[in-house]
């Protein structure tokens, strides 16, 4: 958590999504597959306060990396990751994604 009070909205939004996807495919003994599909564990609420953001910054974020291409959206917790080695981009973290 500290290391993301260092970063921007996106920033952490993107941790957050990487960490979820790389925790789903070891739970799952998944491949690292082009699209990852996820169900956020959170309301938008909830992760808005986790992250130390708003809810509409939050929002705002994730509309983003899906005009991006990035992920895509469906409902409000349904997220496909279409491209992890961009999303991992997106944190900023210097370690191998």
């Amino acid at each position: 958590m500290l290391l993301l009070g260092r970063k921007t909205a996106r920033e952490k939004l993107a941790t957050f999504l990487h960490m979820m996807a790389l925790r789903m495919t070891r739970l799952h003994a998944m491949p690292m597959v082009a699209d990852i599909q996820l169900e956020l564990p959170l309301t938008r609420k909830v992760l808005s306060d986790y992250l130390g953001l708003t809810m509409e910054t939050v929002s705002r974020q994730l509309s983003r990396l899906s005009k991006d291409g990035i992920i895509s959206i469906k409902g409000q917790r349904q997220i496909t990751i279409h491209h992890m080695a961009d999303l991992f981009a997106e944190t900023s973290d210097e370690r191998t994604g």
